[in-house]
């Protein structure tokens, strides 16, 4: 059983005013809120047979009871003040100061100020008469700094709970001599009464535009953000004798930037024909300065001047073995003494080539060169980003008449994902390659066979073929290792929506008694404009062996009277 309660109490005054060119708001909030949650589990036995089975009518043992309860509670004084000179010139200052009850109460308040100014460029006189085409532009630029509480409650307290077993223990007996032993209540865990907010100091500068009587708009923003003393827990692992649990540190410290544009035209054809197209792009990357590092240094994790999206690593692939001289040139030319596990003599016509790209970690933390021996530990290599670093969204309208149509379309690029591992059969048909519900690419005319193989009645399974571009099903144990063979375009292209509605003429509704009348169908996730899979085998908006992505269709009608 699970209760929450929350509730939030804002009060708010504002003071605006005109002296002439001179514009002046203030304003002044309070927030006050309060959040309260309680959990019971609690498992029984043996229910009387005729009852709905209801806790009380048991009368076996309780096997389980838990009871967990946390609350927490934040206020906020906020003021803000504007300035405005001729609608030209624009400042806002704003200062809030905020408490909250997550931290010890020396440091429950932490004070957040922020700045803003902009100029409206084409209200300029001069501006005007050098660039009429040009129907607004305002340039702004904002510094200011904002805190977070992202950490749990009551982290500053000692608390203490019971466990069988655990904990300090006195006396010399074992765990069912309870007689001769004394067990403490233990740690929940450490106690760090100088957490405090985390803070994020954000700069901005931004364009805002419009051009050719208010057809084209454009905002651009380009932003960065510094976040210092970031609130984590230690994941690293502590001494079982310090007998309790890092509590959160103010530890982490990241750099984030990037940009946002949107664009939009909006136009007409002749009387009744009307159409816009608007564009939402952005980037953005991030720095990683301090954080909870791997004590040993491993080079597929954050390192400190890295980035948070570490990629997406597995073997380098150089090529297939296609003969057994293959395999002997490969083994002499970079002085392999052990592939995969295998030596020499196992390796087999059908597998994939890897690198041999470094060897094991040395004293000091670095990597040795190429050793000869290829494994999964040592010679892993980024193959791509782990999310599309470029983003576009697509707006699309028109309207006739009383008929409208709306579509979005989007698509995301820059990097590269994976034929799934559970497609590629890893570990299954080993023996007589027999399979059943293979993806479609699989077939015996590319799949790679050193020789013709037979079934235990003598009947051809699979011919011969040389020249296949896949590797053999037989070896998947080493050619399901994700790869850069299985690496394929990470571009989307996807029609999200699109809708078609139409208002009927109001002349012929209110005959009817209603003033107006509008009828719309939608579709969702309609098409995939790009598949990167080899013979499309499945959709690129869904993953393998799970339910696809469904298309939804609803129609709507709205009414007034």
């Amino acid at each position: 059983m699970t209760r929450t309660d929350n509730y939030q109490m804002n009060f708010t005054a504002s003071y605006n005013r005109d002296f002439g060119e001179h514009s002046i708001g203030a304003l002044f909030s309070i927030e006050k809120s309060e959040a309260e949650s309680e959990y019971l589990y609690a498992m029984v036995s043996d229910p009387y047979p005729f009852t709905t089975g209801q806790s009380n009518s048991a009368e076996g043992e309780t096997k389980v009871i838990t009871f967990t309860r946390s609350e927490s509670g934040t206020l906020s004084y906020i003021g803000r003040i504007n300035y405005a000179y001729a609608n030209k010139y624009l400042a806002e200052f704003l200062i809030r100061s905020d408490a909250s009850t997550k931290f010890a109460p020396v440091n429950y308040w932490g004070v957040f100020p922020s700045f803003s100014a902009g100029w409206v460029m084409s209200e300029e006189k001069w501006f005007k008469e050098a660039l009429p085409w040009v129907d607004f532009l305002k340039v702004r630029g904002s510094f200011g700094m904002t805190g977070r509480d992202n950490t749990a409650a009551w982290q500053w307290m000692q608390v203490y709970a019971q466990d069988a077993n655990r904990g300090p223990v006195f006396g010399t007996g074992i765990a069912n001599e309870s007689e001769n032993r004394i067990t403490i209540n233990k740690n929940n865990s450490a106690v760090n009464k100088d957490v405090h907010w985390d803070k994020v100091y954000k700069a901005n500068f931004g364009l805002d535009f419009t051009v050719l009587d208010n057809r084209l708009s454009v905002t651009y923003d380009m932003y960065r953000e510094w976040n210092r003393d970031m609130l984590m827990n230690i994941s690293q692992a502590i001494e079982g004798t310090i007998g309790t649990q890092s509590a959160a540190v103010n530890l982490g410290e990241m750099d984030s930037w990037g940009y946002e544009l949107s664009a939009t035209w909006r136009d007409k054809i002749g009387k009744d024909f009307k159409y816009r197209i608007g564009l939402n792009t952005g980037y953005s990357d991030n720095k990683v300065l301090n954080m909870d590092f791997a004590t040993d240094y491993i080079y597929r994790q954050i390192q400190r001047g890295g980035r948070t999206d570490i990629g997406l690593w597995g073997m380098q692939c150089i090529g297939m073995f296609r003969s057994f001289q293959d395999i002997e040139e490969y083994f002499d030319k970079y002085n392999i003494t052990s592939y995969l596990g295998m030596s020499k003599d196992e390796v087999r016509p059908g597998m994939l080539i890897y690198k041999d790209v470094r060897g094991p970690q040395q004293e000091d933390g670095t990597y040795a060169g190429p050793d000869g021996v290829v494994d999964k530990d040592n010679d892993q290599v980024c193959l791509s980003n782990r999310n599309n670093p470029y983003s576009v969204t697509m707006n699309l309208g028109a309207d006739y008449k009383g008929f409208s149509l709306t579509a979005q379309l989007s698509a995301s690029w820059g990097g590269y994902s994976f034929v799934d591992a559970s497609a590629l059969k890893s570990g299954s048909g080993v023996d007589d390659l027999e399979f059943t519900n293979m993806p479609s690419f699989w077939n015996v005319d590319n799949m790679y066979s050193y020789q013709d193989i037979y079934d235990a009645a003598g009947n051809l399974v699979v011919a011969a073929n040389r020249n296949g571009s896949l590797p053999n099903l037989a070896y998947q144990s080493v050619n399901a290792i994700t790869s850069s063979f299985w690496r394929i375009s990470g571009t989307r292209v996807k029609l999200s929506r699109l809708t078609l509605a139409y208002t009927i003429p109001s002349s012929l509704v209110k005959k009817i008694g209603i003033q107006s009348a509008r009828v719309n169908v939608t579709g969702q996730n309609l098409l995939s404009f790009y598949n990167p899979y080899p013979d499309n085998f499945m959709d690129p908006m869904c993953s393998y062996g799970s339910y696809p992505t469904l298309r939804q269709f609803t129609v709507g009608v709205n009414l007034t009277f």
